[in-house]
């Protein structure tokens, strides 16, 4: 199966889970997975793929998703409670990989050591490329809920508001996560290709989560 493929299955199986969490568990639902997603994309960025000989580091597509659950909050509740979002998953995605990090600095047993040495190496120089995702999504959800929200109240269409937040906020976080990554390290030329694939499927994933922000916003929540 092609690494396209499985990126497509990825959205699916992200989308769904976001739309059944927030069916069944409301708030709670969205903050739960938004947490989870965030710092499965952090882990998931330390991993590169190539896609017609561009590279890409994986976890863009749930990354992204989290920004379909801002805007979901922003959609109902207005801009001040994705403040609380970005505050938990920040938090959160901050304390796993100090735990995540001190693990892998502890004295490993000779026991699965083939295990315990590969778990280390994820870590080892991987400071700069986990701390890049963090910085990308706390400043970026920011500005990303403002926008989203200023568009709300100029149109009130939420095709309108997803699409062209998406199409800013996106290329802003396109070229943010690269450069703080691997600036001075990789080509020039490098970037700006991963800079390409990235805001591609981080546009594919915001468009198609557009429905999940109709669907439910048709919900009506006590």
């Amino acid at each position: 199966m092609t690494n396209i493929n499985l990126l497509c299955i990825e959205l699916i199986v992200c989308l769904i889970t976001l739309s059944i969490l927030f069916i069944k568990y409301k708030y709670e639902g969205i903050y739960t997975y938004s947490i989870i997603a965030f710092i499965l994309s952090s882990l998931m960025s330390l991993k590169i793929i190539s896609i017609y000989n561009f590279d890409i580091n994986l976890g863009i597509i749930l990354s992204t998703s989290v920004f379909i659950a801002s805007n979901i909050i922003v959609q109902k509740k207005g801009y001040e409670e994705v403040k609380k979002l970005i505050l938990f998953v920040v938090i959160s995605n901050v304390i796993a990989f100090t735990c995540l990090y001190l693990t892998s600095k502890m004295n490993s047993s000779n026991i699965n050591l083939f295990t315990n040495k590969s778990f280390d190496n994820i870590f080892e120089g991987s400071e700069r490329v986990y701390f890049a995702n963090i910085v990308t999504m706390l400043y970026i959800l920011i500005f990303n809920s403002k926008l989203y929200y200023y568009l709300k109240r100029m149109k009130n269409k939420i095709w309108i508001s997803n699409l062209f937040s998406g199409i800013i906020i996106q290329f802003m976080a396109a070229c943010i996560f690269p450069i703080i990554a691997y600036a001075f390290i990789k080509e020039p030329i490098e970037i700006v290709k991963l800079i390409i694939i990235r805001y591609m499927v981080s546009l594919i994933t915001i468009i198609t989560g557009t429905i999940i922000i109709y669907i439910t916003n048709k919900i009506k929540i006590d």
